[in-house]
């Protein structure tokens, strides 16, 4: 047994069958080739979800799934089932991930400065966070986001040049990020309401940090994280222009 599933018992980790399983694999036009109105008229005619199942990971040998909203297909009634009923499961190991690293949340008014937020350790305050930000969070997007490892140099550096000499190396260590979204209905079934409110819970495994190649410090950032918007994924905020200010 691996230490994530000692951690979330192994019939937890696996999601529930859609009713429409052998719609899942049933071709959508592209996006950037035909309308939203086409896309969701052929998913109304031959019942194709809007959901899909994707795999988060826990550590190197253990994932769990959880079903996923398509940007840009409509949700059936038959995806708001399966979600709202695998809801708990989703729930309860997100829960066990809060408890074990600490949950940061941000919201529209927040600083969104992990060196200044105090991490939250019950699943429920967060939900009481996005409450309090006017969210009633009906839909959960999860992102993992492995450790990234840069290198960085000061703002006096040429960086194109080959012969330039990084001054320090940033680590973003691994994270998961939970976006809260809203429904409204639509002819057919749903969509995520729009505008999408900035509402998340970021779960670090531990803080950014910068080193100092020459001298070995360590420096934690004190300027505002870098916080993905709904439907991105959050990239490292290191770049030459930021360095001086560290």
């Amino acid at each position: 047994m691996v230490a994530g599933e000692l951690f979330i018992s192994e019939e937890m980790m696996t999601a529930p069958e859609h009713p429409l399983a052998n719609q899942l694999e049933a071709s959508v036009a592209d996006p950037l080739q035909e309308s939203l109105v086409k896309i969701r008229e052929k998913q109304k005619r031959d019942r194709i979800p809007g959901i899909v199942k994707r795999l988060v990971p826990i550590d190197n040998s253990t994932t769990w799934e959880y079903w996923w909203c398509v940007p840009g297909r409509m949700i059936l009634p038959e995806d708001l089932e399966v979600l709202q009923s695998d809801r708990p499961r989703v729930e309860a190991i997100l829960s066990r991930m809060v408890w074990l690293w600490g949950g940061h949340c941000f919201g529209e008014q927040s600083m969104h400065s992990l060196a200044n937020s105090e991490p939250i350790y019950d699943w429920q305050k967060v939900l009481d966070f996005a409450h309090q930000q006017n969210l009633t969070p009906e839909i959960l997007d999860i992102d993992y986001l492995p450790a990234v490892v840069n290198r960085l140099y000061s703002q006096e550096s040429n960086v194109v040049s080959s012969r330039a000499t990084p001054e320090y190396v940033g680590v973003e260590p691994a994270h998961w990020h939970i976006e809260f979204f809203q429904l409204q209905p639509v002819e057919g079934g749903y969509e995520l309401k729009e505008p999408k409110q900035l509402c998340s819970c970021q779960i670090w495994t531990s803080k950014p940090f910068l080193k100092h190649i020459a001298t070995g410090e360590v420096k934690f950032p004190e300027k505002n994280l870098w916080l993905s918007r709904p439907l991105d994924l959050t990239i490292p905020p290191w770049s030459a222009s930021e360095i001086a200010v560290y």
